[in-house]
């Protein structure tokens, strides 16, 4: 099993950390639905390089609403994406790659510039 970090989580409070996701694509969406707290997952893309896996429920977790996620959104919204992002996510690469180094990098590198993106 992997150990080197492959991705990102960022949780509903604007934390966000390296994760390591399996490398079997049906393994990995299994995991993406537990640390989403998610029945379903829909990629976003994040241009051609990220993807952001997001509840394919628009955000409904049961009949309550899941908080905003501001970090994630503010993100989404660098990457001309547009709305709210609600609950944790997770970012990979491309559709079902997982982040290189470099991608990983270049994600934080995004979130912490994040304050000059503006409040959404």
């Amino acid at each position: 099993m992997a150990t080197t970090p492959n991705a990102i989580w960022i949780d509903n409070g604007g934390y966000a950390t390296r994760i390591t996701l399996p490398a079997d694509p049906e393994q990995r969406v299994t995991v993406n639905r537990a640390i989403t707290n998610s029945s379903g997952m829909e990629a976003v893309a994040l241009g051609s390089r990220f993807t952001m896996w997001i509840d394919e429920t628009g955000g409904m977790l049961g009949h309550h609403r899941r908080p905003d996620n501001d970090l994630a959104t503010r993100l989404a919204h660098h990457y001309d994406v547009t709305g709210k992002i609600r609950g944790p996510v997770v970012i990979t690469g491309p559709g079902l790659a997982l982040l290189t180094d470099e991608g990983l990098v270049d994600v934080e590198y995004d979130l912490g510039a994040n304050a000059f993106w503006g409040a959404s």
